[in-house]
């Protein structure tokens, strides 16, 4: 009988526990800002989008931003949130660098097209980015500057063409100085979709989450 009540008594304090476990878990957010997201694809075929995003190469077929994106949605239970501006860049790289570069230099506070979330419920925030001008798009910089991630965890996961990290972990803690940069991971834009997964789902394996 002894031995009956204490294995109730243990398995009473097993369900007590799980509720405290679950609201003790952090929080996270993925939010980034993707080009492939952000063009204007009115008249355009889908081979002209899949150009336009520069993911139309042999080895990818898809961003490898978006492909890290949907490791994260994989692995984790994190809310998910894509910078969509209102205004869209045009859907050649080359058109829209000029602007894109406009709106850095003149440090303009974008509009989107959907209200970002509320940062306060996030402990940890996976901010996804490529590299533009040695630097973070104007789309990420504007909520940088607008919101508090003071006390979060930032995982940083971004793109490039040959900058590597460049002056964004920087950038970052510039206008978020009481955030934590936990750890970073970046790749090249033109690496196989596949070799992108598996890297970044080795990065993950060590993250301090």
């Amino acid at each position: 009988m002894k031995k009956l009540i204490c294995l109730l008594l243990a398995l009473l304090t097993i369900i007590a526990c799980v509720p405290v476990l679950a609201e003790q878990e952090s929080k996270a957010l993925v939010l980034y800002f993707d080009y492939s997201e952000n063009i204007d694809t009115t008249g355009l075929d889908v081979d002209a989008i899949s150009q336009a995003s520069m993911a139309g190469t042999r080895a990818r077929d898809n961003s490898n931003l978006l492909v890290m994106v949907d490791v994260l949605k994989e692995r984790t239970n994190a809310d998910v949130c894509s910078l969509r501006a209102a205004d869209l860049y045009a859907p050649d790289f080359g058109d829209m660098m000029g602007p894109a570069r406009e709106q850095k230099e003149n440090n303009e506070m974008l509009a989107f097209q959907e209200e970002v979330p509320d940062f306060s419920r996030y402990d940890v925030i996976c901010l996804g980015t490529p590299v533009w001008w040695y630097g973070a798009p104007q789309s990420i910089l504007t909520v940088l500057q607008q919101a508090d991630f003071s006390g979060k965890k930032i995982v940083f996961f971004g793109i490039h063409r040959g900058s590597g990290f460049a002056g964004i972990p920087e950038e970052i803690l510039s206008y978020q100085p009481d955030a934590v940069i936990v750890d970073r991971f970046t790749v090249e834009c033109q690496t196989p979709n596949e070799e992108t997964r598996a890297q970044f789902n080795a990065f993950l394996d060590q993250v301090a989450w």
